[in-house]
Protein backbone atom coordinates (compact mmCIF):
# COMPACT_ATOMS: atom_id res chain seq x y z
CA UNK A 1 0.00 0.00 0.00
CA UNK A 2 2.82 2.36 0.73
CA UNK A 3 4.36 1.21 -2.52
CA UNK A 4 1.45 2.30 -4.83
CA UNK A 5 1.11 5.75 -2.24
CA UNK A 6 4.79 6.34 -3.41
CA UNK A 7 4.33 5.93 -6.99
CA UNK A 8 1.37 8.00 -7.03
CA UNK A 9 3.13 10.69 -5.38
CA UNK A 10 5.57 10.48 -8.02
CA UNK A 11 3.47 10.93 -11.10
CA UNK A 12 2.70 14.52 -10.84
CA UNK A 13 6.37 15.07 -10.07
CA UNK A 14 7.47 13.40 -13.45
CA UNK A 15 5.05 15.17 -15.35
CA UNK A 16 5.79 18.39 -14.10
CA UNK A 17 9.58 17.91 -14.91
CA UNK A 18 8.77 16.86 -18.28
CA UNK A 19 6.67 19.82 -18.53
CA UNK A 20 9.42 21.99 -17.17
CA UNK A 21 11.71 20.27 -19.84
CA UNK A 22 9.69 20.94 -22.21
CA UNK A 23 9.26 24.76 -21.99
CA UNK A 24 12.99 25.11 -21.06
CA UNK A 25 13.24 23.50 -24.55
CA UNK A 26 10.88 25.51 -26.15
CA UNK A 27 12.42 28.91 -24.67
CA UNK A 28 16.07 27.91 -25.73
CA UNK A 29 14.54 27.27 -29.12
CA UNK A 30 13.55 30.86 -29.35
CA UNK A 31 17.36 31.90 -29.39
CA UNK A 32 18.78 29.23 -31.85
CA UNK A 33 19.46 31.28 -34.70
CA UNK A 34 18.07 29.26 -37.41
CA UNK A 35 16.44 31.10 -39.84
CA UNK A 36 18.50 33.18 -42.99
CA UNK A 37 18.68 36.36 -43.06
CA UNK A 38 21.46 38.93 -44.51
CA UNK A 39 23.51 41.04 -42.02
CA UNK A 40 24.25 44.51 -43.12
CA UNK A 41 27.27 46.73 -41.36
CA UNK A 42 27.90 50.14 -42.79
CA UNK A 43 32.03 50.74 -41.75
CA UNK A 44 31.69 47.76 -39.06
CA UNK A 45 28.79 48.94 -37.53
CA UNK A 46 25.58 46.64 -37.51
CA UNK A 47 22.79 48.26 -39.13
CA UNK A 48 20.51 44.84 -38.71
CA UNK A 49 19.45 41.97 -40.35
CA UNK A 50 17.32 41.13 -42.76
CA UNK A 51 15.38 37.78 -43.25
CA UNK A 52 15.44 35.92 -46.29
CA UNK A 53 13.97 33.01 -47.95
CA UNK A 54 16.14 30.06 -48.40
CA UNK A 55 17.15 30.74 -52.89
CA UNK A 56 15.42 34.34 -52.46
CA UNK A 57 17.15 36.23 -54.44
CA UNK A 58 18.69 40.21 -53.50
CA UNK A 59 19.87 42.79 -55.57
CA UNK A 60 22.01 46.21 -55.82
CA UNK A 61 21.11 48.40 -58.33
CA UNK A 62 23.18 51.83 -59.19
CA UNK A 63 24.07 54.08 -61.50
CA UNK A 64 27.27 53.42 -63.04
CA UNK A 65 29.70 56.44 -62.14
CA UNK A 66 31.39 57.00 -65.74
CA UNK A 67 28.94 55.91 -68.09
CA UNK A 68 25.62 57.14 -65.91
CA UNK A 69 23.74 54.08 -66.66
CA UNK A 70 21.68 51.53 -64.55
CA UNK A 71 23.52 48.41 -63.73
CA UNK A 72 21.65 45.31 -61.55
CA UNK A 73 23.52 42.76 -59.41
CA UNK A 74 21.85 39.71 -58.66
CA UNK A 75 22.56 37.36 -55.70
CA UNK A 76 21.22 34.17 -53.64
CA UNK A 77 22.40 33.22 -50.35
CA UNK A 78 24.66 29.16 -50.59
CA UNK A 79 24.81 28.20 -46.65
CA UNK A 80 26.91 30.91 -45.45
CA UNK A 81 27.91 32.35 -49.06
CA UNK A 82 26.43 35.12 -50.62
CA UNK A 83 26.71 33.88 -54.36
CA UNK A 84 26.48 36.27 -57.66
CA UNK A 85 23.83 34.69 -60.14
CA UNK A 86 23.66 37.41 -62.83
CA UNK A 87 23.99 40.94 -63.47
CA UNK A 88 22.38 43.33 -65.96
CA UNK A 89 24.43 46.48 -67.57
CA UNK A 90 22.98 48.93 -70.44
CA UNK A 91 26.24 48.66 -71.87
CA UNK A 92 29.77 47.52 -70.93
CA UNK A 93 31.06 51.23 -69.25
CA UNK A 94 34.75 50.91 -67.15
CA UNK A 95 35.17 47.61 -65.19
CA UNK A 96 32.19 46.01 -66.29
CA UNK A 97 31.52 43.31 -69.19
CA UNK A 98 31.72 40.05 -69.32
CA UNK A 99 34.41 37.68 -67.77
CA UNK A 100 35.45 34.64 -70.08
CA UNK A 101 34.41 31.08 -68.67
CA UNK A 102 31.97 33.45 -65.93
CA UNK A 103 28.36 32.88 -67.00
CA UNK A 104 26.54 33.34 -70.30
CA UNK A 105 26.20 36.95 -71.73
CA UNK A 106 23.29 37.54 -73.89
CA UNK A 107 21.09 40.43 -75.11
CA UNK A 108 17.85 41.21 -73.58
CA UNK A 109 16.44 43.52 -75.05
CA UNK A 110 17.95 47.44 -73.63
CA UNK A 111 19.82 45.46 -71.23
CA UNK A 112 22.77 43.18 -71.71
CA UNK A 113 22.51 40.33 -69.27
CA UNK A 114 25.46 37.57 -67.71
CA UNK A 115 23.40 34.61 -66.35
CA UNK A 116 24.57 31.71 -64.71
CA UNK A 117 27.67 33.12 -63.21
CA UNK A 118 27.50 31.08 -59.74
CA UNK A 119 30.46 33.51 -58.34
CA UNK A 120 31.14 32.53 -54.75
CA UNK A 121 32.12 35.97 -53.05
CA UNK A 122 31.11 35.18 -49.60
CA UNK A 123 30.28 38.69 -48.54
CA UNK A 124 29.48 41.72 -50.66
CA UNK A 125 31.00 44.69 -49.63
CA UNK A 126 30.31 48.10 -51.25
CA UNK A 127 31.69 51.15 -51.38
CA UNK A 128 28.32 53.26 -51.28
CA UNK A 129 28.24 56.15 -53.66
CA UNK A 130 26.53 59.46 -53.71
CA UNK A 131 23.01 60.39 -54.66
CA UNK A 132 23.81 60.58 -58.34
CA UNK A 133 25.14 56.71 -57.97
CA UNK A 134 21.63 56.04 -56.09
CA UNK A 135 22.95 52.44 -54.58
CA UNK A 136 20.17 50.16 -53.49
CA UNK A 137 19.53 46.89 -52.05
CA UNK A 138 16.45 45.06 -53.24
CA UNK A 139 14.69 42.41 -51.29
CA UNK A 140 11.95 40.59 -52.85
CA UNK A 141 9.51 44.16 -53.02
CA UNK A 142 11.64 45.69 -50.04
CA UNK A 143 14.43 48.44 -50.72
CA UNK A 144 16.74 49.58 -48.83
CA UNK A 145 18.38 53.31 -50.09
CA UNK A 146 22.13 52.47 -49.25
CA UNK A 147 23.11 55.95 -50.78
CA UNK A 148 20.81 57.68 -48.48
CA UNK A 149 22.06 56.36 -44.85
CA UNK A 150 25.65 55.44 -45.46
CA UNK A 151 26.68 57.37 -48.80
CA UNK A 152 30.70 57.40 -49.06
CA UNK A 153 30.54 54.88 -46.52
CA UNK A 154 31.97 50.83 -46.92
CA UNK A 155 28.93 48.81 -46.06
CA UNK A 156 29.42 44.66 -45.94
CA UNK A 157 25.85 42.49 -46.70
CA UNK A 158 26.91 39.26 -45.12
CA UNK A 159 24.55 35.75 -45.08
CA UNK A 160 23.72 34.82 -41.62
CA UNK A 161 21.06 33.01 -39.82
CA UNK A 162 18.70 34.91 -36.94
CA UNK A 163 16.76 33.40 -34.10
CA UNK A 164 13.02 32.81 -33.97
CA UNK A 165 13.00 35.59 -30.65
CA UNK A 166 14.17 38.07 -33.86
CA UNK A 167 12.28 36.77 -36.05
CA UNK A 168 8.67 37.56 -33.93
CA UNK A 169 9.90 41.39 -32.50
CA UNK A 170 11.73 42.23 -35.72
CA UNK A 171 8.46 44.78 -36.13
CA UNK A 172 9.54 46.14 -32.84
CA UNK A 173 13.21 47.23 -34.12
CA UNK A 174 12.66 49.96 -36.52
CA UNK A 175 15.25 49.30 -39.22
CA UNK A 176 18.42 51.51 -39.60
CA UNK A 177 17.75 52.18 -43.16
CA UNK A 178 13.76 53.14 -43.59
CA UNK A 179 13.39 53.38 -47.58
Amino acid sequence: MIARWRAARRRPRAAAVVTMITAGALVAAMFVPVWPALSIHPDGASAGHERITAGEQFGLSFVHSVDHLPVEDWYRVDGADIVQESTRLRQFGAGMGHIAGVGRGHDAGDWWEITGMERHIGELVVRVGSAGVDHQLHLGDRRIPLTRCWAGQRVTVSATRISTLRVLTSHLQPSACEP
